[in-house]
């Protein structure tokens, strides 16, 4: 229902805002080793490998325990195999011109977006959207078939965003996207069922979706990328945030595109940062005991009337703006927990906190 929500507002207001192991081969010693000195480094090489394959396999660790009264904790915990970093960065000053460019098409469409916000979108006309709106339906409601579509594969559909991105100079990485693939036949089925659904009927009817007519050959993919860093992903509002501690967010961190056999259909960016590479600390993150100690911190002096168990948890990188400022941002790790409240499930109890993963910190 959350998803229907955000699909029909956007519907509304879319027009006015959118190890393997490395194996090193050496010659054979020579016989003037001595047989003790072989047999040692052999031990060596083969505790190593032992050490190696003991790290990787203590990489995840089930926590498991009764923290307080009330309060337990029952997750997996993860931590990173690499540095960390907290960055200082600005919200994206996107050049419409440029984009307009990058896109190409003759000019055709409209692009727009407030200077500052990290925001931009592009459409190329109103039918542009009323795809869009087929292709999310159609995700939702699991009418999307996994398939490649005859004018590009799907590989070949995203190589060319990560191109339009890089020539957009955007910070962040792109991770793996999700992607819907729809022909003209499959534009069709869903427009007929969208159309007798009563959550959406009345307001695509006075959008005039009815209307709509698809061209034979018509063939889409619409991809949603999540924005990362160090294979972290960034803040996308999944779960949203209840509240912030004393610091304003900048907006999650979006990108959706609608791409067809005629072209950008539509651009979508949120959230999205200048390029910071050169500006970041080195951040130590805490693990199983500073995630038990802000639990503690958090839920300790509280009389828990129900019983709250910490059942997912995971990283995230959190956009907060700097004081004083509406376009500086602190891009921060955090770990990010679900809760299960009296036994019912994570989606069931829509309750989740984050943790800033250096200072031990509530962020909400």
């Amino acid at each position: 229902m959350k998803k229907k929500i955000r699909l029909l507002i956007s519907a509304i207001v879319f027009s006015v805002w959118l190890s393997g192991c490395a194996h090193t081969s050496q010659e054979e010693k020579q016989s003037s080793i001595y047989y003790d000195e072989v047999t040692a480094d052999k031990q060596a090489v083969e505790d190593q490998g032992e050490e190696d394959g003991e790290n990787i396999q203590n990489a995840t660790v089930l926590l498991d325990e009764k923290l307080d009264e009330n309060l337990f904790i029952n997750a997996e915990l993860t931590m990173p195999d690499r540095p960390l970093y907290e960055y200082a960065a600005q919200l994206k000053k996107f050049d419409c011109e440029k984009l307009q460019e990058a896109i190409g098409q003759n000019a055709e469409g409209t692009v727009g977006g407030e200077e500052g916000t990290g925001s931009v979108f592009y459409q190329r006309n109103d039918l542009a959207n009323h795809l869009d709106t087929y292709c999310s339906y159609a995700g939702e409601q699991g009418m999307a078939e996994d398939k490649e579509l005859s004018f590009m594969s799907k590989e070949e559909a995203v190589l060319k965003v990560q191109s339009l991105m890089e020539q957009l100079e955007a910070g962040g990485e792109l991770g793996t996207p999700d992607v819907i693939a729809m022909n003209q036949a499959d534009f069709e089925k869903v427009k007929t069922v969208i159309m007798e659904d009563d959550s959406y009927k009345k307001i695509l009817s006075s959008k005039g979706y009815e209307s709509d007519r698809f061209d034979e050959n018509l063939e889409a993919y619409r991809m949603t990328f999540q924005v990362e860093e160090n294979g972290i992903p960034f803040y996308q509002n999944e779960p949203p945030l209840r509240q912030t501690s004393g610091r304003f967010l900048a907006h999650p961190a979006v990108i959706e595109v609608l791409l067809s056999n005629n072209g950008f259909e539509m651009i979508t960016m949120t959230g999205i940062l200048e390029p910071y590479g050169g500006q970041r600390t080195e951040a130590a993150i805490i693990g199983e005991e500073g995630i038990k100690e802000a639990l503690m911190k958090k839920y300790g002096d509280v009389i828990l009337t129900s019983e709250y168990k910490a059942a997912n948890i995971w990283m995230e990188y959190i956009p907060l703006l700097k004081e004083d400022s509406f376009t500086e941002v602190d891009l921060i790790p955090a770990w990010c927990v679900d809760f299960e409240i009296d036994g019912a499930s994570v989606e069931e109890s829509q309750y989740t906190i984050r943790i800033n993963a250096v200072t031990g910190e509530e962020i909400s």
